[in-house]
């Protein structure tokens, strides 16, 4: 993280926030100008979908670009540096970035993120994994992909710790914690981390019952990031089968903390949690 700050905006070194941030302040620039996609695109000669890409932050703008955008849009001068500014930063080498691992991708948005929401109906949450039992997940991928998984993997989880941790809340739903997917020695070990890490101060996690019937996270996972002040706004994620999908919606957003706060109200309490995994773990030992 940078130390400068220019008009109370704080500067962060890794990209993914900066260039979310900087497509969202363009494109809202643009529609108060009145300019179409196909308008600004053309007086800036880029195609529609190339610029719609840049303002979604799934590109890194130049400079320049960002100076002919605000000119366009007829952006005051102070707010015009300003943006320049952020762009400058959106392309600063990242000092904390993995090799392997894209700027707009959901690791690097977490690695940004001051606190995360977390429901998993199938998997334990990647943020909770046990090194052994990640790599169990990742068997059937050849030896390179697994190794660059699992490096992902333990590189996300150190974030929950050291200083200025992120915050999590987990929920997940206790099937998760018991599907026979590694060795049982493997799968124990995993339940009594998940128990120590709720000891974290910046941890919260939760256990949907396996008696709980119909509820809302049986339609699948998803995670609710936050982001440090004037940076984004949240950001809603959801895997699906075909990839995953970055909600910025105000109404997509409040309907998944909505979903979010509900399956927290039906879940165990974090003690109730807690007794729960160390009983799986004694039932797996017998």
């Amino acid at each position: 993280m940078a130390d400068g700050e220019v008009r109370g905006l704080a500067y962060y070194s890794v990209p993914a926030i900066r260039r979310l941030q900087l497509g969202r302040e363009l494109k809202a620039w643009r529609e108060q100008a009145g300019l179409t996609l196909e308008q600004a695109g053309g007086d800036l000669d880029l195609s529609k979908s190339t610029l719609s890409r840049l303002e979604k932050g799934q590109g890194a703008i130049h400079p320049l670009h960002a100076r002919a955008m605000a000119e366009l849009y007829r952006v005051p001068e102070d707010d015009l540096i300003r943006l320049v500014d952020i762009a400058r930063e959106a392309r600063r080498p990242n000092q904390n970035r993995i090799e392997g691992v894209s700027a707009n991708s959901y690791p690097a948005l977490e690695a940004e993120a001051v606190s995360v929401r977390n429901f998993e109906l199938a998997y334990v949450p990647g943020l909770l994994q046990t090194e052994s039992f990640s790599r169990a997940i990742y068997a059937h991928h050849g030896t390179r992909e697994r190794n660059h998984k699992l490096q992902v993997r333990m590189w996300r989880c150190q974030r929950l710790k050291g200083d200025d941790p992120l915050r999590l809340h987990a929920i997940v739903d206790e099937t998760a914690l018991v599907r026979p997917i590694a060795e049982k020695h493997v799968l124990i070990a995993q339940l009594l981390h998940i128990v120590e890490l709720t000891e974290l101060p910046n941890v919260t996690i939760q256990v949907v019952a396996a008696e709980t019937g119909l509820y809302r996270g049986l339609r699948g996972a998803f995670s609710l990031l936050s982001f440090p002040p004037d940076t984004i706004g949240d950001l809603g994620y959801v895997d699906h089968a075909a990839g995953a999908l970055q909600l910025v919606k105000p109404g997509q957003l409040a309907d998944l903390s909505r979903r979010f706060k509900d399956i927290g109200k039906l879940a165990l309490s974090e003690a109730e949690s807690c007794n729960l995994l160390l009983r799986l773990a004694d039932r797996l030992s017998e």
